[in-house]
């Protein structure tokens, strides 16, 4: 019994120092223009699943995102593929904790999505929804005009703001990172 308590105290430490090296990195508006090289806002017009095999490796399931939309780098039109890690192929689901919510990738929803190129992830992926559930954002529609839905401290955007207000920030960033 003894032994049992010495193991299970052992696992909850080597657990702890683990999750201590997770990771995680803040990813604030100059911090993520920085990582992507697109920014676009517009509609998830298709969420479609692939599953990838590499060698000798486990299966990974990628969901990807269509957005057809407006750059808010340059104002161009803009249509984008971008992945993230996770989701249900063909009846087999792979969860990933940083996976955005269902409710945030829904088919026709309005949206801000930052993007960035990605290697390694299959034949269908190119391009990520980086930082998975920090890169997505849902918008509504306001009295003032589009407002994209802030997540907090750490994210990309922070606090509610309008789109255009959200241009203009992107704009101030992008001028004092080069």
């Amino acid at each position: 019994m003894k032994l049992l308590r010495w193991l299970m105290a052992a696992a909850a430490i080597l657990l702890f120092v683990q999750g201590g090296n997770a990771c995680i990195e803040e990813l604030d508006l100059q911090k993520m223009i920085s990582k992507t090289d697109i920014a676009v806002h517009g509609t998830i017009t298709d969420v479609r699943t692939v599953k990838y095999t590499p060698e000798n490796d486990d299966r990974l399931i990628f969901t990807i995102l269509t957005i057809e939309g407006t750059s808010l780098y340059d104002d161009s039109p803009l249509i984008v593929d971008a992945a993230f890690l996770g989701g249900t192929f063909e009846g087999e689901s792979m969860m990933v904790t940083s996976m955005p919510a269902p409710s945030e990738y829904r088919l026709g929803n309005d949206v801000v999505v930052f993007s960035g190129e990605v290697q390694g992830w299959g034949p269908d992926v190119d391009r990520c929804v980086y930082a998975a559930m920090g890169g997505i954002f849902r918008t509504i529609d306001s009295r003032k005009g589009k407002v994209v839905l802030g997540k907090g401290k750490g994210f990309a955007v922070e606090d509610n703001q309008l789109v255009s207000s959200l241009v203009n920030n992107i704009a101030n960033v992008s001028k004092e990172v080069k």
